[in-house]
This record gives C-alpha cells, structure tokens and sequence, in this order.
C-alpha cells in the first residue's frame, strides 16, 4: 500500500518540475507576444479626460481599466494608471498622448507582464479623418526599422476610448499604437538610458547621428534636437551615445494639419526638408550610410505600399470586425 503511494507521489513530483521546466519558455512567449508582427490588438479604455487634463505632470497618473484582446478572440481586463505626456499635442488635440504604467501584480502572466511602461500615441482631433495622421506616424517607425536595429518597437491597436463626461459616456473608435519604453530597448543593446539633460551631439557616435539625421531629412522631419534631447532618446553604450528617434507627427511624412515648421529654418512648409546634421562627422561613414538607403530603396517603397494597403482596408472600415468584441 505505502509503496503504491509512494510511486504514485514520484509520478505527480516528476510531473510538476516538468510543467516548472515548461513555464519560462511558455512565460516569454506570451510576453513577447506584446509586440510581434502578428498580433491583432483591440483595446478599450474608460477615461475622464476632465481628471485626466488637469493633472499634466510626469508624475501624476489616474487609475482606470482596459479591456483587451488578441488573436484568439478572447478579451480580459487589468488594471493600469495613465497621464497625459508630451509637450505641443498636449497643449493643442482633444485626444492627448498618454503614458501607461501597469502594476507588476497586475500585469503577471498578461501579454503586458514584461512591458509595464507603454507610450500610447492617439489620434489629436476629434474628427472624421482622424486615424489617417497616426497611420503615417506608425509607418515612420517602421520605416525606421530599415535603417536601425537600435529601434523603438511599436504594436498597433485598435482602441475604443469610452470618455465619461458627468453621466455621459462617449465612445471614440481610433486607430492607434503602443511604442515600448526605451528601457526596453537599453536592455536589448546591454545599454543604460542616459539622463534627460543638454548633451553635446558630439558624444553621439557618428554612425548613430548620421543615420538619425539621414533618415530625419528623408522623412521631412526638423522637430528635434540632439543637444537638448527633444524627440530624442539617448542610449549610453561604451562612452559614446546611441540616438534613437521618435514623435514624427511634425514631419513631412504625416503632414499634421497643426505642424508649423521651425521658424529658424526659413521654410515654409514641413514638407520642405532641410539636413539638421552636423557635416563634420566621418566622411566615409556618411558614405557608407548614405548607400545603405539608396540600396533599401525598394523595401521602403514596399512598406510604404504595404500600409497603403493595410490604410485603405482598416481606415475606411476599421471596426467591422471587432466591434462587438467586448460585448
């Protein structure tokens, strides 16, 4: 009798370090999930933009839900603290650039588990053709990936705000996108993020700042700066910088109707582009840069192609599929 036991306690204990052998692979799995090609991320937010706008410093986030799901159909919700981030689209749009933070707790065996600080990049007005706009921007960031491994990843969702105005609740159906914290991507490069403070464009390694600038001019794109960091993130990798670009609704590219180009650079238009990068870097390296995008001439015509296609099927008919997915 008690060996009978005791074979079957053996065969449940080999059974359980087995399934405690499996768990990490399956873990990371689900984690990286977040932001694979793949993925087809619907989302809805309740939010009172009242408590929301009035407190716009970094640090003050308000709690709220988002009911989230992917490919399989399946939704669930957790829990997340949101605030509004940015500098001109925080003064100007209806709908304001949010930073999402998640709990450790909460995020635990989510698809958000290994990303719990997220950029939430939202259309600016409340209008009829508001998607269009963020499309372009999301299709910068990919374009980007062309041209740079050392690049912030990007998830596109479809998002439905509930907005709670006194006993009201309006429903805002967009289009919009995640973009990683840039922690995320010190880590990959076994870099550290480098404080927010003025910096001489020099510290930047001359194939980081050549590529920067090289990719800035070829998408139309003026707002930002080295110096002081503005749509800038800076990675510290062995005693030089690493510049990693992002916000690109000023640019050429997206064309925003509220973009005004840079007074100091006498154009007239963002569509105008102008080279903001210093010329005294490595003459061969800017060569050799200046190549590399020549030769990706086609797989930028082909992702400018691709989201085309994908624009003209999910901005005309963006909700057909997945509007009575949390219901």
């Amino acid at each position: 009798m008690n060996m009978k036991i005791n074979k079957v306690t053996l065969k449940n204990m080999f059974l359980f370090i087995i399934s405690l052998m499996l768990l990490p692979r399956i873990s990371f799995s689900q984690n990286e999930e977040l932001f694979s090609n793949n993925l087809n991320l619907s989302a809805e937010m309740p939010i009172d933009f009242k408590e929301l706008y009035k407190n716009t410093n970094d640090s003050t986030f308000i709690k709220t839900q988002m009911i989230y799901a992917s490919n399989d159909g399946q939704h669930d919700t957790i829990k997340i603290k949101v605030r509004v981030r940015g500098n001109f689209r925080k003064r100007l749009c209806y709908f304001k650039p949010m930073k999402i933070k998640i709990s450790k707790k909460h995020a635990n065996n989510t698809i958000f588990e290994n990303f719990r600080t997220l950029k939430l990049v939202v259309p600016c007005q409340n209008q009829s053709n508001k998607d269009e706009l963020i499309y372009k921007e999301w299709m910068a960031y990919k374009l980007y990936e062309n041209f740079s491994s050392v690049h912030l990843k990007t998830q596109p969702l479809t998002l439905k705000i509930i907005e709670i105005k006194g006993n009201k609740k309006i429903e805002h159906n967009m289009f919009a996108f995640l973009v990683e914290d840039n922690s995320k991507v010190a880590k990959r490069i076994n870099a550290k993020k480098f404080p927010d403070r003025r910096v001489s464009p020099f510290a930047v390694t001359d194939s980081s700042a050549i590529n920067f600038a090289i990719f800035s001019y070829m998408i139309g794109n003026t707002d930002w700066s080295m110096a002081y960091q503005h749509n800038v993130e800076m990675l510290y990798l062995n005693t030089r910088l690493i510049a990693v670009p992002y916000d690109f609704d000023h640019s050429g590219l997206v064309n925003a109707s509220y973009a005004k180009p840079n007074p100091i650079l006498n154009t007239s238009s963002v569509t105008e582009r102008v080279y903001r990068g210093l010329c005294n870097r490595d003459a061969n390296m800017f060569q050799s840069i200046r190549l590399r995008y020549i030769n990706q001439y086609d797989n930028i015509q082909s992702t400018i192609n691709n989201f085309k296609e994908k624009k003209s099927k999910n901005i005309q008919h963006p909700y057909s599929k997945s509007k009575n997915r949390f219901r």
